[in-house]
């Protein structure tokens, strides 16, 4: 890919969209380095100054870094690790492994539900809210959630900056306990792309479900698209029988029905 001298855009905008789109896409894998400047100027055909601006955006967005005796190489994208069985507390998992997470609202509007949220919402009167999550400054989930504004009618954008909305639904009376949940792979669309800085059709991991408080009242029904290096961590355990009896009640059991064989054997003996 070459830059259009007929763009109007700038060069160093030209060059920076090339590698990202090339970081984004994988063709330039995390870890690998990059071309040095003398090598991007002359496939650009560009000054170096030219490529120094376009790697110092690159920089700052976090997509590359340096690296002392190897140059400029491209970042590995930060993994987040969450428990799937866990409702809410992703920022305390976060922070307790050292980094840093942070929530950004891009909208908070009534909105009409889906089918889906109408039911386990049980109305239609909802506030629909899109959030970004970003970890060191990396965004790795985008969340789209309708709660009931019947329950909720004073939470405000401003409210849920950087705040754990399951806290704010405890402080408003309602302490949710969990609910339900599914995770599909699914592939990136436009505005989720242009959300997650990833490409189009990247393979994204979806949690989708409803978390409800004690009663089984549904407080929020969410769609949360996360970043493909996503860890997911399961508490399995294998299935047992819960039809079998324990061993020792089983030897009760049969020692019981050969005492009363030997009782109805000795009756049996007497009356004849």
């Amino acid at each position: 890919m070459g830059i259009d001298r007929d763009d109007v855009r700038p060069l160093h905008l030209q060059i920076r969209s090339i590698l990202q789109d090339q970081i984004l896409d994988h063709s330039l894998a995390p870890g690998q380095q990059l071309p040095t400047e003398d090598e991007l100027q002359q496939q650009f055909g560009v000054s170096r100054s030219v490529i120094r601006q376009a790697m110092g955006g690159l920089v700052s967005s976090g997509l590359i870094h340096r690296q002392r005796g190897r140059g400029t190489v491209v970042a590995a994208s930060p993994a987040l690790r969450r428990h799937l069985q866990r409702a809410g507390g992703l920022g305390e998992e976060i922070a307790a492994r050292g980094q840093n997470l942070r929530t950004k609202v891009l909208a908070m509007e009534p909105s009409l539900p889906p089918e889906p949220a109408r039911l386990a919402l049980g109305t239609s009167r909802t506030w629909k809210i899109e959030r970004i999550r970003y970890l060191d400054d990396t965004p790795v989930v985008f969340m789209r959630t309708w709660v009931s504004r019947e329950l909720f009618p004073h939470f405000t954008a401003d409210l849920l900056e950087n705040a754990s909305l399951l806290a704010l639904m405890r402080e408003h009376g309602y302490p949710p306990v969990g609910g339900p949940r599914q995770v599909q792979a699914v592939a990136a669309d436009k505005s989720l792309a242009e959300a997650l800085n990833v490409a189009v059709g990247n393979p994204l991991l979806l949690l989708q479900g409803v978390t409800q408080d004690a009663t089984g009242q549904g407080l929020e029904w969410f769609c949360v698209w996360h970043q493909a290096s996503t860890v997911f961590d399961v508490d399995a355990q294998v299935a047992t029988n819960t039809a079998a009896l324990p061993t020792e009640q089983v030897r009760r059991m049969r020692d019981l029905v050969r005492e009363l064989d030997s009782t109805l054997a000795t009756i049996d003996a007497r009356s004849s």
